[in-house]
């Protein structure tokens, strides 16, 4: 089966990584993926070297970031149709029988099958618009009922499909991310247990650089453990604009913790660092569905958590990890840990046997396949 991907963004966020996940873990059902994505990044790069075929080829949002005018909007739309029109010579040319959206930011993949007269899947990876801080030139219901009308659909958290859809969308399916297969999930906890930790306790917050994603309430909750007495470090992973990561630091000096936190800028393989640390943290104030939490528990990572978005499905709070609505609860929550690292591995055990049980790529491509199968049998 021929499928197109439709890919909204050129480099290797969360979406796209989960994306990649899928389309490895769909090769046990013959499936031949073909992407599509708007531009040359990080994300073709691993394309190419992952041997699959792609195309580069615009991809508007039916979204802004201001008001438009009733002008704008018609170009926007022009803009989309052609794209369209674009993926439909795609379509043909290499017999695409399948076209999946990884994104709700863009009609043009559901307008090209329409064209074309072959199936639609739409693979919702973010609420209704908070992830992207972007409005859309219609109207919410008029988003969710086009949605709903041009395919299958699939949201990767239940949080996702409340923000879409509300009580409508009850034809949805939800299909959580798969974050490594059986054999990595084994590998990864042998290469947990094998490394060896750093005397003192250490969490890891491995997110690009910005205010959404929370660093600085974990610096200072971080400041608030060091004014306790209680030994701890911290590992931002990722990259962001300068001004920030120069915020950050200014900050933690300013805090007195500057020699406590350790800023290693973005790394494509954020494993190594998962196997050095004892806890994960994701301050997001967003998170359809956080991959952080997901790989860190495929490492054997407690993590805690903030209680929003769908961060609650992830987390058994107080079992694999903890989830708070308080910088105050947050810097709780990361001292319990850090008095007690037996406690820590076994929530991160705990975390471990969930993930390996609920969030595998196995499983995930299988429901997806499923999915995939059922619009299938109706065109």
């Amino acid at each position: 089966m021929n499928i197109l991907f439709l890919i909204h963004h050129p480099e290797l966020h969360g979406s796209n990584r989960s994306l990649l996940d899928l389309s490895e873990g769909l090769r046990a059902f013959e499936v031949s993926p073909f992407f599509v994505l708007p531009a040359q990044g990080s994300l073709s790069a691993l394309l190419e070297q992952m041997q699959f075929p792609f195309a580069v080829l615009p991809v508007p949002y039916w979204l802004s970031n201001k008001k438009l005018t009733l002008a704008q909007k018609l170009n926007l739309r022009k803009e989309i149709r052609q794209s369209s029109e674009q993926l439909l010579g795609l379509i043909r040319e290499r017999g695409i029988d399948l076209v999946y959206t990884n994104t709700s930011a863009s009609p043009a993949g559901a307008l090209a099958a329409r064209k074309a007269g072959i199936p639609h899947v739409w693979h919702l990876r973010e609420g209704f618009w908070p992830d992207f801080h972007l409005k859309p030139i219609l109207t919410h219901k008029h988003v969710s009922k086009f949605i709903l009308r041009a395919g299958e659909v699939i949201c990767n958290s239940r949080d996702v499909l409340r923000s879409h859809f509300g009580t409508s969308g009850r034809s949805a399916h939800v299909v959580y991310n798969g974050v490594g297969t059986q054999a990595q999930f084994e590998q990864r906890l042998r290469a947990s247990c094998s490394t060896p930790r750093p005397d003192v306790f250490t969490l890891i917050l491995p997110s690009v650089l910005t205010p959404q994603k929370g660093q600085e309430h974990a610096i200072r909750a971080l400041a608030a453990l060091r004014t306790q007495g209680i030994p701890a470090r911290l590992v931002l992973a990722g990259g962001g604009k300068p001004d920030y990561l120069e915020y950050l630091k200014s900050l933690a000096a300013g805090l007195g913790v500057q020699d406590l936190v350790s800023f290693v800028g973005f790394t494509a393989d954020p494993f190594p660092l998962y196997y050095q640390a004892d806890c994960a943290l994701v301050c997001s104030d967003y998170e359809a569905l956080s991959r952080v939490a997901l790989e860190a528990m495929s490492c054997a990572l407690p993590v805690i958590g903030k209680n929003s978005g769908g961060t609650p499905e992830i987390i058994v709070n107080g079992e694999t990890g903890y989830l708070y609505n308080t910088p105050e609860e947050l810097a709780g929550r990361m001292g319990e840990l850090a008095r007690d690292r037996s406690l820590s591995r076994r929530m991160g055990q705990a975390g471990w046997e969930r993930a390996r049980e609920q969030f595998s790529i196995e499983k995930c491509a299988a429901s997806v396949y499923q999915v995939i199968q059922s619009v299938m049998s109706k065109a």
